[in-house]
Parts: structure tokens; sequence; C-alpha cells
């Protein structure tokens, strides 16, 4: 396992509609790309009102985009437009399985000068109803 690392600056823009609300998140962070086993994968921490959160965004050969959460409440999701993914969420009063569908997934990635674009549009199914809309911009540079 061969592994590179190269300091990056994340900037990251993510709006959900629940009920009719519409939120906004700016995060400005910096971070890692890394090169391991033919992925690449961008880490860094969210800082804000839930402390610090470890994401990792996954960017596969097949061009699906995998977003990972840790800390209390954990998320692994995977965008895939061209199928909807089963997931499921840990939250503090225990696991919730739910359904994603990506709606738009665009990138535009340079990962061998660490610059990169992506845009996710999706929505969170549980137990058949709509949870919400969610929308991810993502930038990051070398």
């Amino acid at each position: 396992m061969i592994e590179t690392a190269m300091p990056v600056r994340v900037q990251l823009e993510t709006t959900i509609e629940q009920d009719g609300q519409k939120q906004s998140f700016k995060f400005d962070e910096q971070g890692q790309l890394v090169s391991m086993n033919n992925s690449y994968y961008l880490r860094y921490s969210e800082t804000g009102g839930q402390g610090n959160v470890p994401v990792t965004f996954k960017f596969a050969e097949d061009h699906t985009v995998v977003l990972s959460r840790d800390g209390e409440n954990r998320l692994r999701i995977i965008f895939n437009p061209d199928n909807e993914q089963e997931t499921h969420y840990r939250t503090a009063y225990g696991m919730m399985k739910l359904m994603v569908k990506t709606n738009r997934l665009l990138s535009d990635l340079d990962l061998i000068t660490g610059n990169g674009k992506i845009v996710v549009d999706y929505e969170l199914h549980g137990q058949d109803q709509l949870i919400g809309k969610y929308q991810i911009r993502l930038q990051f540079n070398g």
C-alpha cells in the first residue's frame, strides 16, 4: 500500500432543505488529499457546532463519490446517479436505515495538482418518506 498526501484548502457549502425550511453551512478548512490503492481521499475536519467532525470524501475509479462523517453521528453515503444507495446513519438514538437518491453528481478533478470541484444534489429517504434535499458544493486546491 503506497500512500501519498498533499495539503489542500477545502471549501464546502452544504444546503439542506427539510420541511420547507432551508439552511446553509459553509466550511473553510485545511485538509489533505491522499492517494492510496488507486483511489483518492480528501480528508479534513469540520470545526463548528458539533466540535471537530472528521470528514472524508473518496473519489473512486468508477466515478462514484463516497462521503464519510465520523463523530457522534456517523454517516457513510455513496453518491451514484445510476442507482439509489442504502445507508445507515448512527445517531445518539440508534441506527436509522436511509435511502440515498443522487439527482446530480458533477466532478472536475485534477488529483495530480490537488485541485477539484464536486457538485452533488441528493435526497435522503427514510421509511418511504422524504427526509430532506441536500446540496454539496465542494472545492479544494493545493
